[in-house]
Parts: C-alpha cells; structure tokens; sequence
C-alpha cells in the first residue's frame, strides 16, 4: 500500500501520512503551524447503501399493495 502525505493548503506544512483510502470520512484538522482549518474528503465514494426512500412517498413501489395501487394509509389489519 502506498503512504500519502497530506500537506496544509495555506502553509504546505505536514499535516499527518496515511494509506491511500485511510480517511473514511470527512475530517478537519488544524495547522499547527499557521493555524488553518484543512478539511479533508475522502478520495473515494463511500461503500454505503443508499438510502431507501420513505415509505410514506406514494411512488415507491414498495408501498404499493399486490394490485399495483398503493396501499391505504387508514387500512388496519385485525386479528381474530
């Protein structure tokens, strides 16, 4: 693996070295030297699942019944 050395943007002076892919997300480091707020992302999109969208979105296919059409919101089960 390959050691990156991340430098400040005002000052270029070192701010820490890491393995390429070490930052999983985004962080803020301070200068020492000059003071500055560095804020680094990572280089890679995030290996998460997006996001799935609410159930209450009348689009979403997952909301809708074995028919097609969604489901009513007001419908409760019972159990006898």
């Amino acid at each position: 693996m390959s050691v990156e050395t991340i430098h400040c943007a005002r000052c270029r002076a070192l701010l820490f070295r890491a393995t390429a892919g070490a930052i999983a997300g985004p962080v803020e480091i301070k200068c020492r030297r000059c003071g500055t707020f560095n804020v680094l992302r990572p280089s890679e999109p995030s290996r998460e699942r997006p996001e799935r969208p609410s159930s209450g979105d009348p689009g979403c296919p997952s909301n809708a019944g074995p028919s097609g059409r969604p489901r009513s919101s007001s419908a409760t089960r019972s159990t006898s």
